[in-house]
């Protein structure tokens, strides 16, 4: 703990499960946040952790054990300003740190997600250091010693996602003997479990892709700019895009899929992220129908590209379309002015009839959901759902949220403090 202090940490939580010696006490007085937490599991207690610490920009994982070294932090930190998750690969492995079965166990894990990723990685470490939003983004949902195993495939095989390798040193153990590693027989149930774990947090998963621009002026929501007024469509779009965020991650986390958001730019990525809490991917050529043609392009059995101007839109259609997915090629979501909140496709759409659906009409106009269904072939046709695209479109939305405020609570709450100012003014 206080290698970790003086390394720069600005707090550490000490997750403990039940000890009976002197653990909690020698950790509160080096600095530390305690927390118990009874139940058994690995990915557990790094969990409980994580959440402790909420409000942080970068979280921390290393065992407790003295096997890391805290001084290795600022470097691993610092990897963070490029990448969402940093594993400290051990290439300086003291001697008796690790035994020759727990060395092969992990090269051949590694190698199993390596192979079935196509991106490097050497190591399952215990020092890790992950953008707080990319934790969530991983969905992680393993509870044991395979925490680590899914964290590193999830994160790999996500299409958003930078993971980089930093090297780490790696100690003998201070003290106590692993339950994992320690012993050969326990070892090798547990390398079995791990290749179980490997190939699960490697297979492909839906993908669902929040298509967002930045909030500014003159650059996003130009129609509703025209009615209202360039700045309260900025701030009427920074609180859709935190609901929209709110939205896809819930939704993404109960249908097991990819999380992210597609942006016009780099710039557009940096502040969308900030918002919305999602890793951003950045399309390559302008205009939105390129930006849907790159999404249904990524490796995934199915994707889904959601508007984020639909800021009550419920989680339970989101949910539909992948539940539709599974057996259909194409799920639509269709707008109340002619176009669509949403379009899904399955892997095997022909880049033809996908270019034809996204290339072929001009997005924005009224005949674009008849197009799109027209080029995509009968597709499943979600309920119908409205934007706001105008002044009188969003009076009607603040009626709505006037009897129901958590169907965006970050619109609803932007609403009352516009009307409050219009009030005073």
């Amino acid at each position: 703990v206080r290698g970790l202090r003086a390394a720069g940490a600005c707090c550490v939580a000490v997750v403990d499960a039940g000890s009976t010696d002197a653990t909690q006490r020698l950790a509160r007085e080096a600095g530390a946040l305690v927390l118990e937490e009874r139940r058994r599991g690995y990915g557990l207690a790094c969990q409980t952790g994580a959440e402790a610490v909420r409000g942080h920009e970068l979280v921390a994982f290393l065992d407790g054990d003295g096997s890391c070294d805290p001084a290795d932090l600022p470097r691993l930190a610092a990897a963070a300003h490029d990448a969402d998750v940093v594993l400290g690969r051990r290439l300086e492995v003291a001697r008796g740190a690790m035994p020759w079965h727990a060395a092969l166990g992990n090269a051949l894990v590694s190698a199993v997600i390596r192979r079935r990723t196509g991106r490097p990685v050497h190591d399952l470490p215990p020092a890790k250091v992950l953008r707080r939003d990319a934790l969530q983004a991983l969905g992680l949902d393993e509870l044991g010693y395979g925490w680590t195993v899914q964290l590193v495939g999830r994160a790999l095989a996500h299409p958003a996602l930078r993971v980089v390798e930093v090297p780490a040193a790696f100690l003998p153990r201070a003290g106590g003997e692993s339950k994992v590693s320690g012993r050969l027989g326990p070892s090798l149930r547990a390398g079995r479990a791990m290749l179980r774990h490997a190939v699960g947090a490697t297979r492909r998963r839906g993908v669902l892709v929040l298509m967002a621009k930045a909030p500014r002026r003159g650059h996003s929501k130009t129609r509703l700019a025209n009615g209202l007024g360039a700045e309260a469509a900025e701030g009427f779009w920074t609180a859709c895009l935190r609901d929209a965020g709110r939205r896809v991650l819930a939704a993404g986390r109960v249908a097991g899929l990819d999380v992210m958001a597609m942006t016009p730019s780099a710039a557009d990525a940096v502040r969308v992220r900030e918002l919305t809490g999602l890793p951003c991917l950045v399309q390559r050529r302008p205009g939105l129908g390129e930006a849907l043609l790159e999404v249904s392009s990524l490796t995934a059995p199915f994707t889904i590209a959601v508007s984020a101007d639909a800021p009550t839109l419920p989680a339970c259609l989101v949910l539909d379309a992948a539940g539709a997915l599974r057996s259909a090629p194409v799920v639509l979501g269709p707008g109340e002015d002619g176009g669509y909140y949403l379009v899904g496709l399955r892997r095997g759409v022909s880049l033809a009839r996908r270019r034809q659906a996204f290339l072929g009409v001009r997005m924005g106009g009224a005949d674009v959901l008849e197009h799109t269904s027209a080029a995509l072939g009968d597709p499943v046709r979600l309920a119908a759902w409205p934007d706001v695209d105008t002044a009188a479109d969003l009076e009607r939305l603040a009626g709505q949220l006037a009897d129901d405020p958590s169907a965006a609570p970050a619109v609803a709450a932007w609403l009352s403090a516009l009307q409050c100012a219009k009030e005073a003014g």
